[in-house]
């Protein structure tokens, strides 16, 4: 009898610890692999934020480059015979031949309204009255313009020293020079001529008879 007992005691302690052994393989340990598949997982949906930011960010650009595109495309140039008989001789003379008009008499070097200079030839957006500073030359300055795709540069030696030559980059126009003597944040003075510009008061469109009115004295 006591045999037989103990017989029956190591046979339900052999099935007790089967079952235990059975339960214990029913939950499986990731390996390395599983493991490495789950960060992976979770870092892509971290990311996935960023990237749609990114992705935005690069659509507006795209949108915004695609626009200047498109208006620069629509533009036509207009001949020499055109320009004198729309500018006025002052006008005519720093767009097409670099001159420079006279500091302190000219019409926005102490402009202090709100708006959108443009260019007077092809009336592209240049600078802002936000980046728009009171420099003391007499002329129109500007700490930076709206785009760095809206002008273009290259160096000028008209002078007996190199400066750097502003003009508009859709019709080529010359707007002015550019001085690394300017405020933070770009450390630039483009200081520009008045006859070279158009302004927009915020609010209010351009005025159309700009274009053939004198500089102030």
């Amino acid at each position: 009898m006591k045999i037989h007992l103990r017989s029956l005691t190591v046979l339900f302690a052999a099935l007790a610890f089967g079952s235990w052994w059975v339960l214990a393989g029913d939950t499986p340990t990731p390996s390395n692999g599983d493991t490495d598949r789950v960060v992976n997982a979770s870092n892509n949906a971290g990311n996935s934020g960023d990237d749609k930011d990114s992705a935005d960010k690069q659509n507006d650009e795209a949108g915004n480059s695609s626009e200047q595109k498109d208006s620069d495309e629509k533009y036509v140039p207009k001949t020499k015979r055109e320009l004198r008989r729309i500018l006025t001789p002052i006008q005519f003379n720093v767009t097409q031949n670099e001159g420079t008009e006279p500091a302190f008499r000219n019409r926005y070097w102490d402009n202090k309204q709100q708006g959108i200079y443009r260019c007077i030839v092809c009336d592209q957006d240049l600078f802002t009255s936000e980046t728009k500073y009171r420099s003391g030359t007499g002329w129109p300055s500007f700490y930076a313009p709206i785009s760095d795709k809206k002008i273009g540069t290259r160096k000028d030696w008209h002078l007996i020293y190199e400066r750097t030559e502003v003009h508009c980059s859709r019709c080529n126009s010359h707007l002015g020079h550019v001085f690394s003597d300017g405020p933070q944040p770009t450390g630039k003075r483009y200081c520009m001529n008045s006859a070279s510009l158009k302004f927009t008061e915020t609010g209010k469109e351009a005025s159309r008879s700009e274009t053939r009115s004198e500089p102030a004295k």
